[in-house]
């Protein structure tokens, strides 16, 4: 049902008109839809290599320092004999010889290495450390936790051994993070630190916002110290080899260039605000277009359905009250286009034309029906009228006076009915006694051969019925059950039916002739017309055309034989009150 609903649905001139308009705007909105987040990609895509572009020169310069420091320690480890003497000294003497020697050469050079900020050496026999810093804006604090942390590293073993071009390392000591490289020499070892957030000094003057640049270590996680990351669930990949968004609350661009001398990046965090900002009236524009088209789309729909589908409807629905049988609608159109006034206008005519053409239609059908009815009524059967004439001829001649007398008084009676029988309904009474009439005839002519009965309740008596009904089909039963060989017996039987759909009288005809054969039956039952040669059932034909004219479908007649008696059966199902033209 549904499936049917929706294809009823989608062949309607709404769907049509919808999917029209869907179709021309849509594709335009897409398309500034498409344009709007390509624009913005472009953009982002300019950022990210810019700011790539940025932090891979930095991040080179970063390298060139930490690797100029590392060939300076390798150089001071193997080449020259500072540390050899200071690790072979024999003698307190010897041993502080030597090492203040190292420490003014340190000194000296560690000013030509801008990313360091300490130089440091410790002699494990004597467990001696020296620190030589550049400057003085490292504490005495930070130096002890830096001094005890490289101790324990170099206790530990855990310093990279061998040659391998990323030695720097990352440590957290306290809260902050450092960068440390370590070579040995015998038992004497030489190394340097750095925290990060000198190296990042030079980068915090750019312009980004909201955002930060800070370094990262191999597994993602910040080694500078920063609330950036956390606060706004910004994920670090270990593969900075591209640009992506992150962040839940806010929308960061990740930018990131990784070290060739370190596990660790260097990573901008840009806000995608930020990075909007530079297009801010194109994205407006976008924007207020589009939604000015998922807005006016509708506006424009309810206009179009204002002035094509409401005017449209009213049309389809005055049709389909025609259909359905009212014939008086019309098309009310107002504050509508010309068109569809000229429409509506055309088809009111058009309908008043018909209507009245329907009733001249309609009056001539019931014109001829009338005229059918006379008809029908009138109708008298030559061999009846010739026959009772004869019988009368025959007692004249017999000089019977009193029968003749009897029987002129009968058929006065009998032609008075038929001739005044021209409406459409009469007493049940007048009906009954016409019948009466008729069978005494009939039994002048056959003396001692029929017998009959008419029982009919008194409160029927005035029950309106079509005139001849009852004596056409007792007139049918003398035709063809009367003989001189037997004698027949006509009883016609009248009962009240009290239904739901109303009340209702029984009328039942009976003889005790020889019936309907087995194919006038069938006939009848299935509600054909019988009709031989010589005209015979005319008369059953001329009942049940004047039944269905006056009564149409509330009325029922039954053809049977008796079961007892084998004589035919007819039952007759009338409503008591037809609601139609009054008796006379």
């Amino acid at each position: 049902m549904n499936i049917r609903k929706w294809h009823g649905w989608r062949s309607s001139l709404r769907y049509k008109l919808i999917a029209s308009v869907l179709i021309m705007t849509m594709p335009l909105v897409g398309m500034l839809l498409y344009n709007n987040f390509y624009a913005i990609h472009v953009v982002r895509g300019q950022v990210a290599d810019s700011y790539k572009n940025m932090l891979t020169l930095y991040m080179n310069q970063i390298d060139t320092g930490l690797n100029d420091s590392d060939s300076y320690m390798n150089t001071v480890a193997g080449s020259n004999y500072d540390l050899v003497s200071l690790g072979q000294a024999a003698t307190d003497s010897d041993y502080y010889s030597a090492k203040v020697y190292l420490f003014n050469r340190l000194s000296r050079d560690i000013s030509l290495y801008n990313s360091l900020s300490s130089f440091f050496v410790y002699e494990t026999r004597r467990q001696d450390y020296m620190d030589i810093s550049k400057s003085n804006d490292v504490s005495l604090e930070e130096k002890e936790s830096v001094e005890r942390h490289i101790i324990d590293l170099i206790h530990s073993q855990q310093i990279p051994k061998g040659i391998s071009t990323k030695r720097w390392q990352y440590f957290r000591i306290g809260q902050d993070y450092y960068l440390i490289d370590i070579v040995q020499s015998g038992n004497v070892y030489l190394g340097g630190w750095v925290k990060t957030e000198q190296l990042l000094k030079p980068l915090r003057s750019l312009q980004i916002g909201e955002g930060e640049v800070l370094l990262a270590n191999g597994q993602g996680e910040p080694i500078t110290d920063t609330n950036l990351v956390s606060d706004n669930g910004i994920e670090l990949h270990k593969n900075v080899s591209d640009y992506y968004l992150s962040g839940l609350t806010k929308k960061f661009l990740v930018v990131g260039a990784a070290s060739n001398r370190g596990d660790f990046n260097l990573v901008a965090l840009i806000p995608d605000t930020h990075i909007l900002a530079k297009l801010p009236y194109l994205q407006w524009i976008v924007w207020l277009i589009t939604i000015a088209s998922l807005l006016f789309v509708p506006i424009g729909l309810y206009s179009m359905r204002q002035a094509i589908l409401v005017p449209l409807y009213r049309v389809l629905l005055t049709m389909k009250k025609v259909r359905e049988g009212d014939w008086s609608s019309r098309v009310v159109l107002t504050n509508t286009s010309d068109e569809f006034k000229l429409l509506g206008g055309s088809f009111n005519a058009m309908m008043t034309e018909i209507e009245t053409l329907r009733v001249n239609v309609y009056e001539e059908q019931l014109n001829k029906q009338r005229e059918e009815l006379q008809r029908l009524q009138l109708q008298v059967n030559p061999h009846f009228f010739l026959n009772t004439l004869n019988i009368v001829y025959n007692l004249a001649k017999v000089k019977n006076h009193e029968l003749v007398l009897e029987m002129t008084m009968s058929l006065i009676h009998y032609f008075r009915f038929m001739f005044r029988s021209n409406t459409s309904f009469v007493k049940m009474k007048d009906e009954l006694d016409h019948t009466r009439n008729y069978l005494k005839i009939q039994s002048l002519r056959f003396p001692g051969q029929l017998t009959w009965t008419l029982d009919a309740p008194d409160y029927l008596t005035d029950a309106p019925i079509p005139p001849l009904i009852i004596q056409s089909f007792v007139e049918n039963s003398i035709k063809h059950a009367v003989t001189m060989d037997e004698p027949i017996a006509i009883s016609v039987q009248i009962d009240f039916l009290d239904e739901e759909k109303g009340s209702r009288m029984k009328i039942c005809i009976k003889d005790t002739g020889q019936g309907f054969n087995n194919q006038v039956l069938k006939d009848l039952q299935a509600g054909k017309r019988i009709e031989n040669d010589q005209g015979e059932h005319t008369g059953i034909w001329n009942v049940q055309r004047r039944l269905r004219l006056l009564y149409d479908e509330t009325v029922s007649i039954q053809y049977d034989n008796d079961k007892e008696t084998g004589g035919a059966v007819v039952e007759i199902i009338l409503p008591t009150n037809p609601g139609m033209e009054e008796t006379t």
